[in-house]
């Protein structure tokens, strides 16, 4: 068998919009479409200016509502949480309740500047005063009656 050297010049176009790409090469062309309903990401989106944190704070006082008084796992934050958003990430989720809580042995490696939770004993939290739903409402009462 025999081999020989050659090359042969190859001109082409390429021409974009907005939803197809054209490609021509000498005389042969392609033509290929674009979806235009693709997913952007795998981030979740919770709305406008919401982020997990909200989330978090919101499923906390949703749950002292429904128990009753204020002391829970983080894991029944988690659930509770799970109701609005299934797709939500337990990880992530986990990660945002321990920077949420400053008082965490793990809190120095997921560092924020909120401090939502105490906790109250190993694996049991309690919502700071602060932050409870309850104590938010009469606080805006009494700010009215002003």
């Amino acid at each position: 068998m025999r081999e020989f050297a050659f090359s042969i010049p190859v001109s082409g176009v390429v021409r974009v919009d907005e939803n197809s790409v054209l490609v021509i090469v000498n005389r042969a062309e392609t033509t290929i479409s674009l979806e235009t309903g693709a997913p952007q990401g795998k981030r979740m989106s919770f709305g406008e200016g919401r982020v997990m944190f909200d989330v978090l704070l919101e499923s906390a006082r949703e749950l002292i509502g429904r128990k009753g008084f204020n002391r829970f796992s983080a894991p029944e934050v988690y659930e509770m949480a799970l109701e609005r958003h299934p797709g939500l990430k337990r990880g992530s989720f986990m990660a945002r309740f321990i920077a949420s809580t400053p008082d965490h042995p793990s809190h120095k490696h997921h560092k924020s500047r909120r401090d939502y939770f105490s906790r109250i004993g190993p694996g049991l939290y309690w919502l700071n005063e602060r932050y409870r739903a309850d104590k938010t409402s009469a606080q805006d009462a009494n700010l009215s009656k002003r």
